[in-house]
């Protein structure tokens, strides 16, 4: 068995959120050939099928975004005092002038990324603007939702979408992803598995026989490859006993309905 997880899924798994979030609302590409050495690397092989909820088109989920831009500030007492969206302060502590806008922007993306009652969104800097992405899965639930600053002293910190998902001041509207796959509520000793209430379907795009597959997570995911750890990704092998997924028959022929009838994923004890 050689399942195999990306960095961007690593990364996510070790600091922002849990397995479950991190591969909710994705889909199942099952291919041709030898799986790659690392998920960061492009797809090989024919696309044979892509599993979504009862065979549907997946609609990518698209992460809203929030802007921010600090200016005017010279001294320590020029001071972001509180960050808000949905009146929740993302900040958790105020963020003193330092050197330059841009040392600024950077201390309060960090403390944003830092703050452990964050669960909402992540947070980068460009010069002295500051962008808020939403986390995986949110998709279009914070949308329109409120997005606010205090300051002290000469400070002034300029939401340039005034609400966050506004599609406005460079900011980006959430769009939920649609027909993608689901996981159960609950786990039970460390093993999670699909929403029972879904079917696991796919119908085939190609003839050929089945080798490995990637799950994608909710985004959009074109399978190039991701040098810079962004796409969250798990590969496995693919054969009819023994492997990641385990197939009735390897051998797929086009237009026929491929059909997951179980998925399970069991989070290592040590």
């Amino acid at each position: 068995m050689t399942l195999r997880f990306s960095p961007a899924l690593q990364n996510f798994v070790a600091a922002e959120g849990s397995w479950k979030d991190a591969i909710d609302e994705g889909s199942i590409e099952i291919r041709s050939g030898t799986q790659p050495a690392t998920p960061d690397l492009a797809v090989t092989g024919t696309l044979l099928a892509t599993i979504t909820s009862s065979a549907g088109t997946k609609t990518n989920e698209v992460r809203a975004t929030g802007v921010v831009t600090l200016s005017v500030g010279a001294v320590s007492s020029d001071t972001l005092l509180t960050l808000k969206l949905l009146g929740v302060d993302l900040l958790d502590g105020t963020v003193a002038f330092d050197t330059s806008l841009t040392v600024t922007a950077t201390a309060a993306a960090l403390k944003i990324n830092r703050n452990p009652k964050n669960k909402l969104v992540v947070a980068t800097s460009s010069g002295a603007v500051i962008t808020l992405t939403a986390q995986p899965g949110i998709g279009a639930l914070l949308n329109a939702a409120a997005l606010a600053t205090t300051v002290g002293g000469n400070m002034v910190a300029a939401v340039t979408s005034t609400t966050f998902g506004s599609g406005t001041g460079g900011s980006v509207v959430g769009v939920s992803a649609v027909n993608g796959l689901k996981l159960d509520y609950n786990a039970a000793a460390g093993v999670i598995t699909k929403d029972t209430t879904q079917t696991w379907s796919g119908t085939a795009v190609a003839t050929g026989t089945a080798g490995w597959f990637r799950y994608k997570g909710s985004v959009v995911d074109a399978g190039a490859l991701d040098s810079s750890a962004v796409f969250l990704r798990m590969d496995g092998s693919v054969a009819t006993s023994g492997a990641d997924m385990n197939m009735s028959s390897t051998s797929i022929t086009n237009a026929a309905l491929q059909t997951l009838s179980s998925f399970s994923f069991t989070i290592p004890a040590a």
